[in-house]
Order: structure tokens, then sequence, then C-alpha cells
């Protein structure tokens, strides 16, 4: 399944589409799904780093810079 299948959704105003897309996209989240313990091991520690002050929080700005320098 394409856009190209809905042509009416193509048409849009691009934010109307970026809205449905969000939407589409949270729909499909299953937060109920297991964390492995590795993965729940990495979250623990990030979490951990993050409010002991050893990780400084960026703002999307920053993000934005640093993603689109690589």
């Amino acid at each position: 399944m394409t856009l190209a299948s809905f042509p009416r959704l193509r048409r849009l105003p691009k934010r109307q589409r970026l809205k449905l897309a969000e939407e589409l996209w949270l729909s499909s989240i299953d937060d109920s799904a297991p964390v492995s313990p590795e993965h729940k091991m990495i979250l623990d520690e990030r979490w951990s780093a993050y409010r002991s002050g050893k990780v400084k929080p960026i703002s999307l700005a920053e993000l934005e810079r640093r993603l689109a320098r690589k």
C-alpha cells in the first residue's frame, strides 16, 4: 500500500498530511510490548546519567544542527 493508492490524501495540505501521519504512527505504538533486559539496562543507565546531571539535555534546534553536520 502506498500513498499513490490514496490520491485524495495526496492532495491534502502538507500540515494535514503530517498530522495524519502522526496519528497513524501513534495508533501503531504498542506500549505493552516487553523490553529486553539489555535495552532496559541501557535505558536505566541513560536515565540515571540524565538525572544525576552527567548528561545535559539539548534543544531541538541543537539536535537538528548536529544531525545536519553528519
